[in-house]
């Protein structure tokens, strides 16, 4: 009767389409309201639907921190990767039409065609990351799981059963403090727990040559591990029968990793250097953790900031490479034992799994803007260079890059290019990026305090004055593309309070 039972309950558990999904308001109080969006109104006010209110309520911009839509799910999603971004850091996906002297013609799901006047463009990427998007998020809860581990590591046998006892007591003490968690804000992960006891997974996330990009933001001193290629296939728990003394755990022990993430590359992330290491546990359950002769790198991140990372790793290689701020940063092979040349290499990873946990104590930190994608293998050092005199074109290759002075394209697709060594006609289907040279940007014009910004799935930031809308739509002034009505279908999130500064109020629980 259970199996009948448990087979009903998988039935009935079919997962909610995007549509179905409630809509969320936070208010700058740290409240929260499910219901409907039902459209911005003079003031500029939000029109709010929930199913205890008689008739619709409406809410200030200004006692609000974020509008989630629909889960964070967007209704249709963007078709493309393809996208241009601003000299304010907007970012608007589409197909990119045409250059000229004077402006950029863009057509995009969302809103039409768009103009942008060109000395507001500071990236063009009509093939970027080359590759197939496999996720952007996070935008659900439920597309994550936390891992706590609160005690237990190196299992050492119990000199007697009064020394065994005295363990059980001391379990059943730990055991009844309820690990601390990850924070979902319907955008991002935020942790600002006191004791690192708790990861951030995700199973079979990265394919066999991967991508991976996120933005990271933290408060007092960095100290976060990443795990890459995980398997997560984690020490057996002793049995009862063989109960013994056990470490607490402890997240700065590589050892101690290796139980939460199983076999994985592992980067460890300091505010002024990085270390690389892999974990592997065998099918016995037994752990071995190898280093890198040339593990630890200098970076100077600083002790309060954001950066973005990016990582590109090959799983049958254990080739990994790592940028910050699009600069590259290191490099490692994980198979070899550096430190011992003559130890056996640690065999091929066989899954895809990632993971975040804090290492020390106090130690907080954001994660948004996770994007994984397919890559293509090329190294893409060229991708960092962006100077003040030249226009820099990357191509799809990922390592051919020219300097210069960037004409414009039409119908044709040829984009007229003028170098320093000659003249040159590039297909625009073989650019991956072109980065505008920082000179010939306009400066970023100043948002007024009513200034909302909406972010679209899989990619897309866009901000500018709302002047009103319904739930499908938003009229939005912006300072770059004027007037533009913009399509909620793909929209996942609008931000009532925008911020670019480096560390912004994450959250009231901070």
């Amino acid at each position: 009767m259970n199996m009948r039972l448990t087979a009903a309950l998988v039935l009935l558990t079919v997962p909610a389409t995007a549509a179905e999904r409630p809509d969320m308001l936070r208010f700058t109080n740290g409240d929260q309201l499910r219901g409907s969006f039902a459209g911005l109104r003079p003031g500029p006010m939000v029109h709010w639907r929930h199913d205890d209110l008689a008739t619709p309520a409406e809410f200030k911009t200004t006692s609000l921190h974020q509008l989630v839509l629909r889960e964070g799910q967007p209704l249709s999603p963007l078709r493309t990767l393809s996208h241009i971004e601003l000299a304010n850091h907007d970012r608007f996906p589409g197909k990119i039409l045409a250059l000229d002297d004077t402006k950029l013609t863009l057509e995009t799901d969302y809103a039409g065609l768009i103009e942008i006047p060109r000395e507001h463009l500071s990236i063009m990427a009509p093939n970027p990351m080359g590759g197939r998007l496999h996720y952007h998020g996070p935008f659900a809860q439920d597309e994550w799981e936390m891992v706590s581990i609160p005690a237990k590591e190196d299992e050492i046998p119990a000199p007697d059963e009064e020394a065994a006892s005295i363990d059980e007591e001391q379990d059943e003490k730990k055991t009844d403090q309820e690990p601390e968690k990850w924070i979902f804000t319907g955008s991002s992960w935020l942790w600002n727990g006191k004791t690192p006891e708790t990861a951030l997974t995700r199973a079979d996330a990265l394919p066999e040559r991967s991508i991976l990009r996120f933005e990271l933001a933290w408060k007092s001193r960095l100290s976060l591990a990443l795990a890459m290629q995980a398997d997560f296939n984690c020490p057996p728990a002793v049995a009862d029968k063989d109960r013994r003394i056990q470490r607490v755990f402890n997240t700065m022990d590589p050892r101690s990793l290796a139980r939460v993430f199983g076999t994985s590359h592992i980067l460890q992330l300091y505010s002024n250097y990085l270390t690389h290491i892999t974990t592997r546990v065998d099918e016995n359950g037994e752990i071995t953790v190898n280093r890198g002769a040339h593990g630890n790198h200098s970076i100077r991140l600083g002790d309060s900031g954001k950066a973005r990372i990016e990582i590109r790793s090959n799983r049958k290689t254990g080739e990994v490479s790592l940028f910050v701020d699009d600069e590259f940063t290191a490099q490692w092979t994980a198979h070899r034992n550096q430190d011992a040349p003559d130890a056996p290499d640690i065999p091929a990873f066989t899954r895809g799994g990632i993971g975040f946990i804090a290492m020390t104590h106090d130690s907080p930190v954001k994660i948004s803007d996770i994007v994984i994608t397919e890559w293509n293998g090329m190294p893409d050092a060229a991708r960092s260079l962006q100077v003040d005199d030249f226009d820099i074109v990357l191509m799809n290759n990922g390592t051919d890059r020219y300097a210069g002075k960037v004409g414009g394209f039409g119908a044709d697709g040829i984009v007229d290019f003028e170098g320093r060594h000659g003249s040159f006609r590039l297909p625009l289907a073989e650019i991956a990026e072109i980065r505008f040279a920082r000179g010939g940007l306009a400066k970023i014009p100043e948002t007024t305090g009513n200034s909302i910004l909406v972010r679209m799935g899989p990619m897309g930031v866009i901000c500018g004055t709302p002047a009103g809308g319904d739930h499908k739509s938003i009229d939005l002034l912006n300072p770059s593309a004027g007037k533009i009505t913009l399509s909620l279908a793909p929209a996942t999130l609008i931000d009532f309070n925008p911020s670019h500064i480096a560390i912004d109020e994450w959250s009231h629980d901070f």
